[in-house]
C-alpha cells in the first residue's frame, strides 16, 4: 500500500454536463499511485451541498450555468447561489458594474413586474439588509448606474413605444415624440394597432363621423344613426353621461365585436397632463402589455386626433359605489401587483364587475379566474393612478411622475 496511499474519487467523464463542480453519479473509490495528482471531488447531490465563499470565476461560472443549462432568469440564478452575504453584494456589484450582464439582470425583474416585491425581498435577503444595491434610488448606488444605462439602451434600441411602455407608464410626452420619430421619420404619432374589424381607414372615418357628435361640458344620453361604409353597417351608442372632457362611444362592428372609441377637443391633447387622453393612453398601454385583468384593453391611441380605441367591456354593475380608496384598490389588487396606486376617487363610477362575460382578451389576461373568484372590478378609466416600483427609479432624462388629477385643485 506504500505506493497507493492516496483516496479520491474516479468521475464518469460522460457526465459532465451537469452543473459545473458537481456530479451526478455515484462515484466509485479507487487507488491511485502517489505521483498522480488527485482529481476534484464532485457531489452527486445538488441540493445538500453548501457552497460557502466562492471567488468571482466560480460564482459567474454557477451564474451562468443557470441561466444558460436551466434557462433561468437572471435574478433568479443569482438568488439560487449559496454564499454569504457579503461575497453576495460583491457579486452583485460586479455584474451591475458589467454593461451587458447589468442589462440582463435588470431586464430579467423588469420582465416580472407582478413578483418584484417577493424578487426584491429574496435579493435584501441575498445581499444584507445593509447593502448599497438594495438602494436603488441613490445615485451612488450600482443598481442606480446600471439602472441609467439600461433605460438609456432599452430606449436606442426600442422598435415600437409598446415596448417601452410596457417596462413602465411615466416616459415623458416628449421622449416618447422624440422616439416615435426616430422609428417613422414622421409626426403623426401614434400607439399600437388599429383593430382588423375597421379595413379601409374605416376607424378615420367613423371618428370624423362621431366628432359631430361630440359635446363639452355637461352630457346627456342621445342617440346616434348608424353608418354604413363599403357595405359595412357600424352601430353606435353614447356612454358618456355627466360633465367630462372625453367623449365615449360605443361601436358595434358588423362581425359582432364589441369596441369603445374615446375622443376629446384636440385643445386638449397631451401626453403629460391629467384626464388626457395620451396620458390615459401610456398607463393604459402599460397594463394592457403587462395583461391586466383589472382594465380594459387598449387597441390604438392616435395623438393628432386625440382619439383612443378600447376593448368594449361588458357592464356589470358592481352595485353600491364606494369612494374609498382603500375598497376601490382592494378589489384591483393587479394594479398594486404592476406598481399602481389610485390616487383619488373622480372617476368612482367607471368601475364594473370582472365577469366571465368579457370579452376575450380579459378572459386571456394574467390571473382572470382569480379575480372572477374574488370578486375584482375592472376600470375603465384609468387617469387617475400614482406609479411608483422601487427597483424602476426615474430617470430624469427620459421620466415624469404620472400627473395627480387632484393637483388641480390645490
Amino acid at each position: 500500500m506504500s505506493n497507493y496511499s492516496i483516496l479520491s474519487l474516479q468521475l464518469n467523464k460522460s457526465s459532465y454536463d451537469t452543473k459545473p463542480g458537481y456530479h451526478t453519479k455515484t462515484p466509485a473509490i479507487v487507488m491511485h499511485n502517489q505521483n498522480f495528482k488527485p482529481q476534484k471531488v464532485y457531489a452527486h447531490n445538488l441540493s445538500n451541498i453548501h457552497f460557502g465563499s466562492k471567488n468571482i470565476n466560480s460564482l459567474y461560472e454557477e451564474y451562468n450555468w443557470y441561466i444558460n443549462h436551466d434557462h433561468t432568469p437572471a435574478i433568479n440564478a443569482f438568488l439560487k447561489i449559496d454564499a454569504d452575504p457579503k461575497t453576495m453584494d460583491n457579486f452583485l456589484t460586479a455584474i451591475l458594474n458589467t454593461e451587458d450582464r447589468s442589462y440582463q439582470f435588470i431586464d430579467s425583474l423588469v420582465r416580472h413586474p407582478r413578483d418584484i416585491y417577493k424578487l426584491t425581498g429574496a435579493l435584501k435577503e441575498k445581499v444584507g439588509q445593509e447593502s448599497i444595491n438594495n438602494m436603488p434610488f441613490l445615485l451612488n448606488s450600482p443598481y442606480n448606474k446600471a439602472y441609467k444605462n439600461y433605460i438609456a439602451k432599452k430606449y436606442q434600441n426600442a422598435h415600437t413605444l409598446s415596448e417601452l411602455l410596457r417596462v413602465r407608464p411615466d416616459w415623458k410626452g416628449d421622449v416618447l415624440l422624440e422616439k416615435h420619430r426616430q422609428l417613422k421619420d414622421n409626426n403623426s404619432f401614434e400607439i399600437g394597432n388599429i383593430p382588423r374589424e375597421f379595413p379601409h381607414d374605416h376607424l378615420f372615418t367613423i371618428a370624423d363621423y362621431l366628432k359631430n357628435q361630440m359635446e363639452v361640458g355637461l352630457k346627456s344620453k342621445k342617440d346616434i344613426n348608424n353608418l354604413r361604409l363599403d357595405n359595412r353597417e357600424y352601430e353606435f351608442k353614447f356612454f358618456t353621461e355627466g360633465r367630462s372632457d372625453k367623449n365615449v362611444f360605443g361601436v358595434f362592428t358588423p362581425e359582432h365585436k364589441k369596441y369603445v372609441i374615446k375622443m376629446a377637443p384636440e385643445e386638449t391633447r397631451s401626453l403629460d397632463n391629467p384626464f388626457s387622453l395620451g396620458t390615459l393612453a401610456k398607463i393604459d398601454t402599460y397594463l394592457t402589455t403587462n395583461r391586466s385583468r383589472n382594465s380594459a384593453p387598449l387597441c390604438y391611441y392616435n395623438h393628432a386626433r386625440n382619439m383612443s380605441i378600447y376593448k368594449y367591456i361588458e357592464h356589470t354593475p358592481i352595485g353600491t359605489l364606494n369612494k374609498d380608496m382603500n375598497v376601490i384598490s382592494e378589489h384591483l389588487p393587479d394594479f398594486k401587483n404592476l406598481g399602481l396606486t389610485y390616487n383619488d376617487t373622480v372617476g368612482d363610477k367607471n368601475y364594473f364587475r370582472l365577469n366571465f362575460n368579457s370579452n376575450e382578451d380579459i378572459r386571456n389576461t394574467e390571473g382572470f379566474n382569480e379575480g372572477i373568484q374574488n370578486n375584482e372590478w375592472i376600470s375603465v378609466d384609468n387617469d387617475h393612478v400614482t406609479y411608483n416600483n422601487r427597483f424602476q427609479p426615474i430617470v430624469e432624462r427620459f421620466h415624469a411622475p404620472l400627473p395627480n388629477a387632484m393637483q388641480m385643485f390645490f
